[in-house]
């Protein structure tokens, strides 16, 4: 269980750092262009998945820290 939880808090804190760096980029591109319809449709699209990957990894961090095996990795 403790592998699956750690699989996937690395893939869902990977996937809300690219979608939120995504994000970022787009908005830039939009600024260069001047076009500030972009920006805020990014910001919608993008901004409450990003919210959600991050909620979920930092779910699955809270509940990594009460299997033992993980505490003990953790203290050194």
């Amino acid at each position: 269980m403790q592998k699956l939880l750690e699989k996937a808090f690395t893939v869902s804190l990977i996937l809300s750092i690219l979608t939120a760096l995504i994000m970022v980029l787009i908005q830039l591109f939009g600024i260069v262009i001047g076009n500030g319809e972009l920006i805020i449709k990014a910001s919608d699209i993008l901004l409450r998945t990003a919210i959600i990957l991050a909620a979920v990894f930092s779910g699955i961090a809270f509940i990594l820290g009460y299997f033992p095996k993980y505490k003990e990795k953790s203290d050194g």
